[in-house]
């Protein structure tokens, strides 16, 4: 008969297994015997960041980018040590995480901290000069 429904699985162990089910309700298995076939659905191991992520970060350094140099690039650095951290913690743990928590969390504390701390400091030394 007609094929109804096609499912394509992989296993950790197995090869890409494709099941194909006709009107009957039988199922034929087709084994590709682990060839890897490129295709841009089946990524491995690789990890993948959403747009929800990137467009978090982006409205994070971009509203540190509306006070001051100093805030943008210590905000910018907070979030991709957080990511780098996650990267950390997806390796030990070897299973999904979530991108945003360590990142967001770091990058927003880092931005308080340079603008309403560092900055205010750094404008005090620039009125009041120190001559070596």
């Amino acid at each position: 008969g007609e094929v109804r429904y096609f499912v394509k699985g992989r296993g950790e162990d197995d090869p890409t297994t494709c099941y194909f089910i006709d009107d009957s309700g039988s199922v034929f298995v087709e084994d590709d015997g682990g060839e890897d076939d490129d295709d841009d659905d089946d990524d491995g191991g690789s990890i993948k960041l959403g747009l929800g992520d990137f467009i978090f970060y982006s409205v994070l350094a971009s509203k540190a980018a509306t006070y001051s140099l100093l805030t943008c690039v210590s905000c910018v650095s907070a979030v991709l040590f957080g990511l780098a951290a996650t990267m950390v913690l997806l390796s030990v743990q070897k299973r999904a995480l979530p991108a945003l928590p360590i990142s967001v969390f770091l990058g927003v504390a880092v931005y308080l901290a340079a603008r309403y701390m560092a900055q205010p400091w750094v404008e005090a030394l620039m009125r009041h000069p120190i001559y070596v």
